[in-house]
């Protein structure tokens, strides 16, 4: 709470003392520190130039490290994303026709695969930003699908055996030998002889093309090519922190023609990878020579060029199947680095031709030196009694009593941030044992009115059961039928006391009776519980079971908690969907997860989806204990629930269990599997 009384005195004068300490002051520190100051100073800016030197050193090449590693995710993302087309059934799907063009035919239903496949291709570059082609090549390397920007490319290039392609024929007996001895399954880069046609001047992309061969019946058909302009590197580039006004610049070396390095990236002279080109830009063959050796000795260093320019390199093979390599550099005028030390040793100079004027100075401050930390510590005294409990005050003072106050005082606010902190936590447990304790008030009732009607039913169906076994004048089908309805109805009614039970366990804090089960039989169980509740959801429930060995824990309570997790997924799913359970095990735990295809849950209240009576059910459709009750199993079990919504939409729920007990209590005989 914030008090007001009157202002805070803010002027001072100097007592006869603090002259005398100012006389004293300024004879020592004229005499003792002026001549050694300067000559200390002058070495240390040396020392330090060479220091921040290393410094700058560690930090451009940490940096350039960095942007590569991005750069080389970004290529690795494209092969990627082309081996992963090659895979696609649309793909796939075109082999035929391929095969058929190896022997000079095309199969009559090539139009249709052919417009499948183009429709595959323009789905992908409508759904991915920037700009690539994609082709398939057959085995001869001629174009015969073509894909740029969303457009279609026909086929209207006669070729000389009748067949029809998207892009000219080619004749390069070396590159067709080169395509097919290509490794299968795997992504290699080359430059298509359709970029270089000879007698033409056509803008091509710096990228080399990803190239995957096709194969079927293990006989080499074709190929599918991604061709990348390079916008994203372009981004990664134009982003990057260039650290001491550094100017980027990204090289091709070719190790055949080290003195012949192309540009590729260049923000300062307009070179982009996205910028197309009829002609490769390139570095001056001598500081091209001189980079191929740097890059081929070490892959990453600094050299010092004419006019005292810095250029930091970092080299590596962005190509997997290839000895080019690329050099990202970043030069760096070497004034940059040393005009601070320049400033600081003409600084020194000043500063020694003004020696009396600082030790004039400095005096006045040592007399001062009492009272400067105590007018600190008062205005954090202030601000403390105007409520800002978060005050600290510097304990390093010279003077023994000044430092201890400082340290009284900060101990003061310590303790009264960490009681503040204290209150709330008990706040929230009382709250929480609130709600706990509505949770034993319904549970209460729950036992009291719905325990009896159940029980009522489970003598009625044995009664009935009874009645059915003395009815000879029923039909045998008919007799079997009502028997089965009502076992079901039995099975039914004893889930329904389980469930009431647990509730009653939740409320009490009923500890776990553990016991070892079998895994598979448990998760086979359990979705026998819920495979009804799915069914008139026209819902598929689908079991990843990585893990087929034994848990130590109450099987019931266990149960229990799965199907609340397994019906809320059921409830949130639309019609059609499939619920995910899956288990495996990650050390000693057992990490089961459900997850459903539904639209997730508000970021808003997904912090309050384990507070007891909490749902997002309409009106009637829920309790809101079912996540509750689950937590509560899973935290006997000194277990971890956690709800999440899926990134790509749904709602995952992840149990995280220990595969032995973690309770003094020994573990009973193993749990019977229904």
């Amino acid at each position: 709470m914030r008090r007001h009384g009157k202002p805070w005195p803010t002027g001072s004068t100097l007592s006869p003392t603090a002259m005398r300490l100012r006389t004293n002051i300024f004879v020592w520190v004229f005499l003792a520190t002026i001549v050694p100051l300067t000559l200390l100073s002058l070495g240390a800016t040396y020392y330090s130039e060479s220091s921040y030197q290393r410094e700058v050193d560690r930090a451009v090449l940490s940096s350039l490290e960095n942007i590569a590693a991005t750069l080389s995710r970004q290529q690795e993302a494209s092969r990627h994303l082309v081996l992963g087309i090659s895979r696609a059934p649309a793909v796939q799907g075109y082999l035929p026709v391929l095969e058929s063009m190896l022997q000079g035919e095309v199969p009559n239903d090539s139009e249709m695969r052919t417009r499948r496949v183009n429709h595959y291709f323009e789905g992908f570059q409508t759904i991915l930003p920037g700009v690539f082609l994609l082709r398939i090549l057959d085995s001869q390397g001629n174009t015969v699908v073509k894909v740029s920007q969303n457009r279609v490319s026909p086929a209207i290039y006669e070729s000389l055996a009748g067949l029809r392609y998207a892009e000219q024929e080619i004749a390069d007996p070396r590159f067709v030998e080169d395509l097919a001895r290509l490794p299968a399954e795997e992504v290699s880069s080359m430059i298509l002889p359709q970029h270089r046609r000879p007698g033409q001047l056509t803008d091509t992309y710096l990228l080399q093309d990803n190239v995957v061969p096709l194969y079927r019946d293990e006989v080499f058909v074709g190929a599918v090519v991604l061709t990348m302009a390079g916008e994203a590197l372009d981004r990664i580039l134009d982003h990057a922190t260039r650290l001491y006004d550094g100017r980027l610049q990204l090289l091709e070396l070719d190790p055949d023609t080290p003195d012949r390095a192309v540009i590729l990236y260049d923000a300062d002279a307009g070179h982009r990878f996205a910028r197309l080109r009829r002609a490769p830009v390139r570095a001056p063959p001598a500081t091209a020579r001189r980079l191929a050796d740097e890059a081929e000795a070490r892959p990453e260093g600094r050299l010092v060029l004419s006019g005292k320019t810095h250029l930091y390199y970092q080299s590596w093979l962005p190509y997997p199947n290839q000895f080019t390599s690329w050099l990202l550099a970043s030069r760096i005028d070497g004034e940059v680095i040393s005009a601070p030390f320049r400033r600081i040793r003409m600084s020194i100079v000043l500063i020694a031709a003004t020696a009396l004027l600082i030790t004039l100075l400095l005096t006045d401050l040592g007399a001062r030196r009492i009272a400067r930390p105590l007018t600190v510590l008062t205005r954090r005294i202030k601000a403390f009694a105007d409520g800002d409990n978060r005050q600290h005050v510097a304990t390093n003072q010279p003077i023994d009593e000044v430092r201890a106050l400082a340290a009284a005082f900060n101990y003061l606010s310590d303790t009264l941030q960490a009681a503040e902190a204290e209150r709330d936590h008990d706040q929230h447990m009382a709250l929480q044992s609130n709600k706990l304790a509505s949770i034993g008030q319904m549970a209460a009732g729950i036992g009291h009115e719905i325990n009896n009607p159940l029980n009522n039913i489970l003598s009625y169906s044995k009664l009935i059961a009874r009645s059915l076994r003395n009815a000879d004048d029923l039909a045998p089908e008919l007799r079997q039928q009502l028997q089965r309805d009502l076992e079901a109805l039995r099975e039914e009614t004893l889930r329904a006391s389980d469930i009431v039970k647990g509730i009653l366990n939740f409320a009490r804090q009923v500890p776990p009776a553990y016991s070892r089960f079998a895994i598979r039989p448990w998760l086979a169980d359990t979705l026998k519980l819920v495979q009804q509740s799915a069914r008139s959801r026209h819902l598929r429930l689908e079991l990843h079971a990585g893990y087929d060995g034994e848990l130590e824990g109450d099987r019931s309570q266990l149960q229990q908690a799965l199907v609340n997790l397994l019906l809320n997924a059921i409830q949130a799913s639309p019609a059609d969907a499939t619920v995910h359970l899956a288990v495996h095990t990650e050390g000693e735990q057992l990490i089961i997860t459900v997850t459903d295809e539904g639209c997730g849950i508000d970021p808003a209240v997904l912090a309050n989806i384990f507070d007891p009576f909490f749902t997002t059910k309409a009106e009637g459709e829920g309790s809101g204990l079912g996540l509750s009750i689950s937590l509560g199993i899973v935290e006997r079990h000194h277990g971890t629930l956690e709800i999440r919504n899926h990134p790509h939409g749904g709602v995952i729920a992840t149990l995280r269990l220990p595969l032995q007990a973690t309770t003094d209590e020994p573990a009973g005989p193993p749990a019977t599997e229904a």
